[in-house]
């Protein structure tokens, strides 16, 4: 599976994205409009909705790509009024200069050879990119383990596991730029004023939650029908048996770059 069809699969359960997936702070969007360039708001990726509810209440003039029909549908009815283009970022064309580009939780389904130039060209002299993550981190060491092994049995193992980092894999404060978003290398060919910020918060699951957010996240979408099952059988079983919730810190970063004036 493409990345581009990976990034695809969460239309196949639009409403139950809508309704598992947690949103982000409402910190991120005072501080983020805050540091943006005069002008409207682009969010790429819109999904469902989770960030863009927190901008559109600023009542800020905000545009919305979402590639999915269904996610663009769930979309629409949790921020009405708001413009919703059907368009991937590298199909759409700016029809005029944004001061801000956000992206939550979706820039990596963006072209990495293009997405730069891209966010270059749709916004204004001074304006700013500004896309961000929830990353969320298992504090219990015992729990890490189990669950670490569920994912190694079943060939999951690696970064994109939501059991793949306890709290301790990240410092108090962040790493320089470049260290921080290896995935961003080359940004500063075209971007400048380079950082980073993060918010934390918690979040509890019951294990039926749980197994509703397992099925929401692409690593699990890709599989078969019974390997999914299979695997998140196994998951809710270890969360069960280390009690009735299963915990998390989260950490959401958000990687600034600001076209030079």
């Amino acid at each position: 599976m493409t990345t581009r069809e990976r990034g695809q699969v969460f239309g196949e359960l639009a409403e139950e994205y809508d309704r598992v997936r947690p949103g982000y702070p409402a910190e991120l969007v005072t501080d983020v409009l805050g540091l943006a360039g005069p002008g409207p708001v682009l969010e790429v990726g819109a999904g469902t909705g989770k960030a863009t509810a927190l901008f559109a209440a600023r009542d800020v003039d905000l545009t919305c790509l979402e590639p999915d029909p269904r996610m663009a549908a769930v979309l629409r009815r949790v921020v009405p009024g708001v413009p919703v283009i059907e368009s991937t970022f590298e199909g759409w064309t700016p029809d005029r200069s944004y001061g801000l580009v956000i992206s939550a939780q979706a820039w990596h389904w963006v072209d990495r050879d293009r997405r730069d130039a891209l966010a270059f060209q749709a916004l204004a002299p001074g304006g700013l990119l500004a896309p961000f993550w929830n990353v969320f981190l298992v504090p219990d060491r015992e729990l890490h383990t189990a669950l670490a092994q569920v994912d190694a049995r079943h060939g999951l193992a690696g970064d994109d596991s939501p059991h793949s980092l306890r709290p301790d894999d990240v410092p108090d404060v962040p790493r320089p730029f470049a260290e921080q978003w290896p995935q961003l290398a080359g940004i500063e060919d075209l971007f400048t004023d380079l950082r980073t910020l993060r918010y934390r918060s918690v979040r509890s699951y019951t294990p039926a939650e749980y197994r509703a957010h397992l099925h929401s996240i692409s690593l699990y979408r890709m599989l078969d029908e019974p390997r999914r099952e299979a695997v998140i059988d196994d998951t809710i079983a270890v969360v069960e048996a280390h009690g009735d919730t299963i915990d998390f810190a989260v950490h959401t970063f958000v990687a600034l770059a600001r076209r030079p004036s």
